[in-house]
């Protein structure tokens, strides 16, 4: 192999590895999401900074009822809420597709769901997220 061709694959292999770093996407977990004692819900706050996630975990029983509600300045923050032990299957309304900032209803099965939470447009965003549980 001569020069000029280990040079173009050494070329071709940096920008290949620079554009496959370019959508890297971070998901951070949290800590889980805990009620005081005799309380039923509690508000944690964060920030997302590009397309990256953070991932709140919180355990709860078949037939309570959960509400979230996930707030900031300018109505980017969204989230999905993940059924336990089943990745990429979601609660009704709370999925990839649904893009939900608000979610009510009763928990089908017992266990740790995760909460995950993004922002649309990849827009840097603080928030805070509100999770009832009764």
């Amino acid at each position: 192999m001569n020069t000029s061709n280990l040079l173009l694959k050494i070329c071709s292999v940096t920008l290949l590895s620079g554009l496959l770093s370019i959508g890297n996407v971070s998901a951070t977990d949290k800590p889980a999401i805990q009620f005081a004692p005799g309380k039923t819900s509690a508000t944690v706050t964060g920030e997302i900074m590009g397309m990256d996630r953070d991932i709140y975990p919180i355990v709860a029983k078949a037939g309570q009822t959960m509400r979230v509600v996930a707030k900031n300045r300018y109505k980017l923050v969204l989230f999905h809420i993940q059924l336990p032990g089943a990745e990429g299957k979601y609660l009704p309304k709370a999925g990839e597709e649904d893009d939900a900032n608000a979610w009510e209803g009763k928990l089908p099965v017992d266990g740790k769901y995760l909460i995950i939470v993004g922002a649309m447009r990849g827009k840097d965003s603080k928030y805070s997220l509100q999770v009832d549980i009764k």
